[in-house]
């Protein structure tokens, strides 16, 4: 592991230890801290990996041997923790998005830009395999022209009330959705022009009473004459699902990930699974990819990252639709 990538992991939580343990044995990066205001679980989490723990982000600027900070904090947290990691001449992986407000995340970049350091929003379906290898052949013409996308997150349960509060998380659309509005345009190469759409029925009363809702669906008009149908729920009860399906002129590709997750091509040849994108764990793989990826970067290898642009788009739309869902009428988005 000489050349990995030192980093510290800043937030401990249920994303942060889900961090933790996708990264163990990781040779291109390296987990030599954990902070977290709860030093128990700071401790459990170090403890697993062998790192360091610490009972703030600011005790890590004391090390003079760390490259980066993966933050995984709460989400209105983000923005201040980039900002001090970047002042701090740090490379920074955040989960997203970076900020509830665009213009903020917006202004997160050029510091990055300006302080020559790498920063990337955890997208992580960009690099789990069935979306990856997608991606690749929908470029390679496998399903002919892009026609409609169906991106669905069913959630089995929904988190606590107080998390769902839009303060707190930005709301369902953008909790959730950034992650399929993220896809919806790297998939097809095209642009979300317009959405409408519309909130389901309130099954968690305590999510109604802070602000959110828990089942929403929206339509998106893409650029080019294309379509994508987003579906978002937090009550699905028999696991968490996550699917994509992708209808061409020429075929369509399938994406799972209940089971064993993978992506499967249909055409007039038949049904076959994309060599490469199977994995027992999609998220896992993806979360571990994503990181590989930022530490090549901040080594200056040439990587596709999505970077602040990317989680201000992603917002952006998110809140396109949730005045779409309120107003009852289409939204445009800028170019």
């Amino acid at each position: 592991m000489a050349d990995a990538v030192r980093m510290a992991l800043v937030g401990a939580g249920r994303m942060g230890s889900f961090h933790a343990r996708a990264l163990a044995g990781s040779a291109a990066v390296e987990l030599v801290a954990v902070a977290d205001p709860d030093v128990e679980l700071a401790g459990r989490v170090a403890a697993a990996t062998g790192a360091t723990a610490y009972p703030s982000p600011r005790d890590l600027l004391e090390r003079d041997d760390l490259e980066a900070w993966l933050i995984a904090a709460p989400t209105p947290a983000h923005p201040e923790l980039v900002e001090q990691a970047l002042a701090a001449g740090l490379h920074v992986l955040c989960e997203k998005p970076l900020a509830l407000d665009p213009e903020r995340s917006d202004a997160l970049g050029s510091q990055a830009i300006a302080s020559g350091r790498v920063l990337q929003v955890g997208f992580w379906r960009r690099f789990a395999p069935p979306w990856a290898r997608a991606r690749e052949a929908v470029a390679a013409g496998a399903i002919g022209r892009p026609l409609l996308v169906r991106l669905a997150q069913w959630d089995a349960q929904p988190p606590p009330a107080s998390f769902c509060d839009p303060a707190v998380s930005g709301g369902l659309a953008i909790d959730c959705g950034v992650h399929e509005f993220d896809l919806a345009e790297w998939l097809t190469g095209s642009r979300i022009e317009r959405v409408a759409a519309r909130s389901l029925a309130v099954i968690d009363d305590a999510i109604g009473r802070v602000g959110d809702v828990d089942n929403l669906v929206a339509l998106l008009d893409l650029s080019g004459g294309g379509a994508a149908v987003v579906d978002l729920t937090r009550n699905a009860r028999f696991g968490d699902d996550v699917r994509t399906e992708l209808l061409g002129s020429e075929g369509a590709i399938f994406i799972e990930t209940l089971s064993a997750a993978g992506a499967r091509l249909a055409t007039s040849d038949g049904i076959r699974a994309i060599p490469g994108s199977e994995t027992p764990d999609a998220m896992a793989a993806g979360v571990l990819a994503q990181a590989e990826a930022f530490a090549a970067a901040v080594r200056g290898r040439p990587v596709e990252l999505p970077g602040a642009a990317a989680s201000s788009r992603a917002v952006r739309v998110g809140r396109a639709v949730q005045a779409a869902a309120a107003g009852g009428d289409w939204v445009l988005l800028p170019d």
